[in-house]
């Protein structure tokens, strides 16, 4: 009779005991579940691709857009400038800081979006900021796009934070 060595035999004896401790619980090593009584039929597949992904609608209308006209103070925290920009009901305007210029790109949600530039020291870049609920205040990030002839200046990298307060009244919806 042919030597098996004693390992082998012990490693047989586990897998069987393995699958027979999987029987009795119902459940194989990996945690699938086994059927008692097996089937008489052929398994079946259903090779229907997945519904595709749905898209969450906000069935809120968005707020619209509120009258930015008047005069705000601008502060650049970190450098403690302070400086005035005179803004359209779109909030789009001039400022005093270097003949500075903002445009509004949009507004969503409380969240408004624009850039800036300044003709008297040749730079531009961008702002994010987030207006109160009343409308007088905001606060949000300013960042640079362009210094001069360098453009190559990554998104939102190089700036600093804002904090603007509304000089004039808000005007009032009609």
């Amino acid at each position: 009779m042919p030597r098996i060595p004693l390992s082998l035999l012990f490693a047989f004896a586990m897998i069987y005991t393995s699958a027979a401790i999987d029987r009795a619980l119902g459940t194989d090593a990996i945690g699938y579940t086994i059927d008692r009584e097996p089937s008489q039929e052929w398994p079946t597949f259903d090779w229907r691709r997945t519904p595709p992904p749905q898209r969450l609608i906000n069935n809120v209308p968005p707020s619209p857009m509120p009258d930015l006209s008047g005069e705000w103070e601008v502060l650049e925290v970190e450098d403690k400038k302070r400086y005035k920009a005179t803004l359209d009901k779109a909030g789009n305007g001039p400022y005093s800081q270097q003949g500075g210029q903002f445009t509004t790109t949009k507004y969503a949600d409380r969240l408004w979006q624009g850039t800036w530039q300044q003709s008297g020291n040749d730079r531009e870049g961008g702002f994010e900021i987030l207006l109160a609920e009343d409308g007088t205040q905001a606060k949000g990030r300013w960042w640079y796009s362009r210094v001069g002839s360098q453009k190559n200046i990554p998104p939102r990298e190089y700036g600093g934070t804002y904090q603007w307060k509304r000089l004039t009244p808000a005007p009032t919806s009609r």
